[in-house]
């Protein structure tokens, strides 16, 4: 019969298993923050020779003048929103948040059912074992 822990042995783990939930999480927030960054930079370098386009538009134009960089504004601040940089909006509220929420589970999803992201990691742990092997030697 296999032996079960006691309930100190029991506590003695959850401290370790809480640190090592924290550490995946904050590896998670790293990349997402990083994945945020440059979606927020592509949008920057963008938006740049955009707003210098709209400025022209408007300067040139006989409509509302601030009609062309109002509507880059606005999609600024909509794109703002989805990239949520900062962690300040809703992530239920379709941001980046949600689409690598979904990403993650959809790995998730095939990792469990033996699928390619399991294959992925079966053959990146033998690569793994076949570079221990060789520093050993």
């Amino acid at each position: 019969m296999p032996h079960s822990p006691s309930l100190s042995q029991t506590a003695d783990l959850a401290p370790s298993r809480s640190r090592r939930g924290g550490r995946i999480r904050l590896i998670r927030r790293i990349v997402l923050f990083q994945v945020k960054l440059l979606a927020d930079g592509f949008r920057d370098v963008v938006m740049s020779p955009l707003s210098i386009a709209a400025g022209a538009i408007g300067i040139f134009s006989s409509r509302d003048p601030e009609h062309a960089f109002d509507r880059l504004m606005g999609f600024g601040r909509d794109t703002d929103r989805w990239i949520n940089l900062f962690d300040t909006h809703d992530e239920e509220a379709g941001t980046l948040d949600r689409v690598a929420g979904d990403i993650e589970e959809a790995v998730r999803r095939d990792y469990a059912a033996g699928g390619i992201s399991a294959k992925g990691a079966e053959r990146l742990a033998a690569i793994a074992a076949q570079l221990r092997a060789r520093r050993g030697r």
